[in-house]
């Protein structure tokens, strides 16, 4: 090429300024060397670019046509640079993340708020889905990755297993298993139970632990989420099974939580094996790894 950047972006300014001390002053360099600079390239180019006229320089047609086909080249640098601040403002980042009913209460909203004090001006979607229908989500890019109780072991899935969460009985207070320390599905199969259905994690986990005890639940009322489970519970309809940071006192005070002995679920963080992460999904995504170590 016959003209560097440089020299280029000297001809602009002085397009620009009309002047040798305008282009000067918009460079932030000396005058002499805009001087220079100028002779050298209409040396080198052989022709000029300018014509001097009481201190102005009027472009000649082929500087005009050289502007011409430089303006354009400089406004998509513009435009360049403009997406450049666009993407890496914190002002910006926007996350999608989805995560079951079970740990949309207490664990997800804990976490978003100690990774965005870390990310200030983040805004997160969240989208709560049942564990059956996170993969969907992912597999359709309709958020960026997911929290999970389960590994879906799909093809166009990565799972990367986390901290983990146990199950517990859900009570009433004045409840005759309120005194136990720690549970067995065995101590709650005499009561009447509020249980899930079959094709849900928590429904699939009892359905289980009923057939290993070769018992049949006194089914009280049937529900799809932990949420439901604990205020038909409240309400006096039976015990249930939740996992851990559903029926938090804060939320349901006149219910007790008793650990069920060797439950522990492992947590998942589950995003598109094919498709990489942006920098700031990235970031927000190894925070959040790290973060919700804390919990266990």
């Amino acid at each position: 090429m016959l003209l560097n950047f440089r020299q280029l972006e000297v001809f602009r300014a002085i397009m620009i300024a009309k002047t040798i001390s305008g282009a000067a002053e918009l460079l932030h360099v000396s005058q002499p060397g805009i001087s220079r600079l100028l002779k050298y390239m209409e040396y080198k180019l052989g022709i000029a670019l300018f014509e001097r006229h009481k201190g102005r320089l009027i472009p000649t047609p082929e500087g005009e046509e050289l502007f011409k086909e430089l303006e354009p080249i400089y406004k998509r640098i513009e435009d360049l640079d403009i997406t450049i601040n666009r993407i890496t403002r914190p002002e910006d980042l926007k996350f999608q993340i989805a995560c079951p009913p079970s740990l949309a209460s207490y664990v997800l909203p804990w976490l978003i708020a100690r990774v965005r004090a870390q990310m200030p001006g983040s805004s997160i979607k969240l989208e709560t889905l049942p564990n059956e229908d996170i993969a969907e989500y992912i597999t359709q890019r309709r958020v960026d990755f997911a929290l999970a109780l389960y590994n879906p072991d799909h093809p166009l899935l990565m799972a990367e297993p986390s901290i983990n969460i146990g199950m517990v009985a859900v009570v009433p207070f004045d409840h005759p298993l309120a005194k136990k320390k720690t549970m067995t599905i065995a101590d709650m199969v005499a009561y009447d139970m509020v249980t899930y259905y079959a094709e849900t994690l928590l429904g699939s986990h009892l359905n289980k632990a009923f057939e290993d005890i070769e018992r049949e639940p006194n089914i009280s009322v049937m529900v799809r989420y932990a949420d439901d489970a604990c205020a038909m519970v409240e309400q006096g309809l039976g015990v249930t099974v939740a996992f851990e940071y559903t029926a938090m006192p804060q939320r349901f005070p006149n219910l007790k939580t008793i650990p069920i002995k060797n439950s522990k679920q492992r947590l998942y963080f589950i995003r598109h094996n094919g498709i990489s992460l942006s920098n700031n999904v990235r970031k927000f995504y190894d925070l959040a790894k790290t973060e919700i170590r804390s919990l266990e």
